[in-house]
């Protein structure tokens, strides 16, 4: 029992000088307290009289325009009118004024418009590069190669595409910058952006047409007409519909507006290095397509082939 109450003598000891410490520190804590409500008193007052005075200017106009209507002078209400014309229109288009500070400010329409338009462009750009570069190399250059195996060929080719698209978004970049004057905080980051959605643009499409022909075409473009409404760069996503707002996350062109949009108007928390990596991404399925999948799906793609010569639709 002894034992006991000194224990609970030894928590008491120390429960009290918590207590002490804690109340020593209640001053300070109080005072600050009381500095930041007197700031804040301060201000909701000073806005108080302003709209007393507004109020009170208002009620003067308005006792006057009466007493002029009341005693049919006009010429006193025509003076009226027109001396106070920007209060009264002030007063009654906004009684309430808002202070609005931007912190990513845009210059213009257009150089919002640029990530969305830019997006499309690399898409478009890398789809017309499949359109005029053959995916397979010719039989005659592959005999002279030493025993090359499908992964080589594979990356071998994307090689002559990768340039091209280099060579197209080095293009579309400057020229926004240069011809299109468009605003950019971040010229260098500007131009990774255009350099690595082109070089994945192109890997997935190049990806799709080694694998499916044609049909990879028609993909891309079906991908290509989804990414329009879906990638946010026209309308705020929170306003599209669910559906819209569920696939964007998926949709390539989504992280390419996103980090455009940071190249251009302002990076805020690393969100476009976070945008870059989203999009790299997209090149994980697509690895897996080409050296992977591409080889069981070659039989499909001859019946499909062959289906598709014997409806003559393509010729």
């Amino acid at each position: 029992m002894k034992a006991d109450l000194e224990t609970l003598a030894t928590d008491l000891e120390g429960a009290i000088a918590k207590l002490n410490a804690a109340g020593s520190d209640l001053p300070a804590v109080t005072a600050e307290a009381s500095s930041a409500l007197g700031t804040a008193s301060g201000k909701v007052d000073d806005a108080v009289e302003k709209l007393r005075s507004s109020a009170q200017g208002m009620n003067e106009l308005a006792d006057k325009i009466d007493a002029a209507l009341a005693a049919g002078d006009s010429e006193t209400l025509k003076n009226l009118l027109q001396s106070n014309a920007e209060d009264i229109a002030a007063a009654l288009t906004a009684p309430v004024q808002m202070e609005r500070q931007a912190l990513f400010p845009v210059d213009s329409f257009g150089s919002a418009m640029v990530p969305l338009y830019s997006a499309l462009a690399v898409f478009i750009g890398a789809l017309l590069i499949m359109v005029a570069v053959r995916p397979e190399i010719q039989a005659s250059t592959r005999e002279r190669l030493l025993d090359p195996r499908p992964r080589h060929l594979y990356f071998g080719r994307f090689g002559v595409v990768a340039l091209l698209s280099l060579m197209q978004t080095t293009l579309l970049g400057l020229g926004n910058m240069l011809f299109l004057k468009a605003q950019v905080g971040d010229p260098l980051l500007f131009m990774i952006c255009f350099w690595v959605s082109g070089l994945v643009f192109a890997f997935m499409i190049y990806t799709m047409v080694v694998a499916f022909g044609n049909l990879g075409k028609a993909i891309a473009v079906l991908l290509l007409i989804v990414q329009v409404t879906a990638c946010g760069g026209s309308y705020p996503l929170p306003i599209m519909p669910d559906f819209v707002q569920a696939i964007s996350p998926w949709v390539p062109a989504t992280h390419v507006v996103d980090a455009l949009r940071a190249a251009m108007f302002g990076v805020y928390q690393n969100d476009f290095w976070l945008s870059m990596g989203k999009l790299v991404l997209f090149l994980v399925p697509f690895l897996l397509l080409g050296l992977a999948l591409r080889k069981p799906l070659e039989g499909f793609m001859r019946f499909y082939v062959s289906k598709v010569e014997e409806s003559k639709l393509m010729e």
